[in-house]
């Protein structure tokens, strides 16, 4: 217990006693905790004298499911593109990436080398991402997050962002488990929302929104909607996810994978999973498509804008990541067609 309140002091998360029950519990639940702790562990930190002691970095999390051929096809392109035999675990895979070099022209090098452009993009050398750390309070009875203080550190300047990248992920059984599971349900309530919730405070001054933020019921209420919105979408998304957590804070994700011939089983949609897996592809895709929406360096500010109403990142990944056999979510046993060739409809009524 006092191990878990100490964490929850690292991420800046000030709560009240009576969500601190909430958050703690009785039952830990394994895969959430290493998700926190690899999760806060990408937060920059000041020393004594209010300098960067320790620089940030950025994790991205996986999470897929079992049932899901888009999920199962990364998996296997992961486990390919590491030199790893289909029958490894995950996170095995994941290990072999992380250790991978960046300055070879692998899939592995290409994605450690994605944390090197975090630094070098600073266009007419202006930060213009100089968001302060900010603290945030929920109060359980009226169930809204409160403003609480912001302190000294520039949590996305560049003298607080390193170019460390990792992956690591987990699964869920079925597809109805997405945001049910134990452990995502946690990630979400637990860690997601009080990072958004840090994150729509923060970028309200940024963007010339001054007014008092601990006393105006009427634009608490307006930023808490926003919250909650944004949590909401993220409950909608498809699958498979790659959550990106960067310093500390959610700053969005990434959804969707191509689906191959070769990890289709029978009773699968005969519709899908047509082309064999490429080498290339995750290099091609997954890459690009990162790199073109991390490579801005103002994906912090761009996604938690007021106005901004898309609040995935698809949009910035460009047209490489549009998926020709993407599955959708669908489910091996449901009853499946094709939509215009590239959605595809189906129940989950019995999920």
């Amino acid at each position: 217990m006092k191990k878990l309140i100490a964490l929850l002091g690292a991420v800046t998360l000030t709560a009240s006693s009576a969500s601190l029950v909430v958050a703690c519990g009785n039952t830990s639940v394994p895969e959430y905790d290493n998700f926190a702790k690899l999760a806060n562990a990408t937060r920059p930190t000041l020393n004594d004298n209010n300098e960067i002691e320790q620089k940030g970095s950025t994790l991205v999390y996986y999470i897929g499911a079992e049932d899901n051929l888009s999920s199962l096809s990364f998996e296997y392109a992961l486990k390919k593109s590491v030199g790893l035999d289909e029958s490894a675990s995950l996170d095995d895979a994941f290990d072999k990436l992380n250790e991978s070099n960046s300055s070879t022209d692998t899939f592995g090098g290409k994605f450690k080398g994605i944390g090197e452009t975090f630094t070098t993009n600073d266009e007419n050398r202006e930060d213009g991402l100089n968001l302060v750390e900010t603290n945030v309070t929920y109060n359980k009875k009226k169930d809204l997050w409160y403003f609480e203080n912001q302190t000294e550190l520039k949590t996305f300047s560049a003298q607080a962002t390193g170019t460390k990248i990792e992956m690591h992920g987990t699964t869920v059984d079925t597809v109805g488990d997405l945001w049910t599971d134990k452990t995502t349900k946690k990630i979400l309530n637990d860690w997601i929302k009080p990072s958004i919730a840090r994150m729509v405070y923060a970028n309200i001054d940024k963007h010339n929104q001054s007014w008092d933020k601990t006393k105006d019921k009427k634009q608490i209420k307006k930023v808490n909607d926003e919250i909650n919105s944004r949590t909401e979408a993220i409950k909608n998304s498809k699958g498979p996810l790659f959550l990106i957590i960067r310093n500390g804070e959610f700053v969005g994700y990434l959804e969707g994978f191509e689906a191959y011939n070769q990890v289709k089983k029978d009773g699968d949609n005969p519709d899908l999973g047509k082309i064999n897996y490429n080498e290339k592809d995750l290099i091609n895709n997954f890459i690009n498509g990162m790199q073109n929406v991390v490579h801005t360096k103002n994906i912090m500010t761009e996604t938690y804008k007021p106005e901004n109403t898309n609040y995935n990142l698809i949009s910035k990944a460009g047209n490489q990541w549009e998926w020709d056999n993407w599955d959708n979510w669908v489910i091996r046993d449901s009853k499946t067609s094709s939509e215009s060739g590239k959605s595809y409809s189906y129940n989950l009524n019995k999920y």
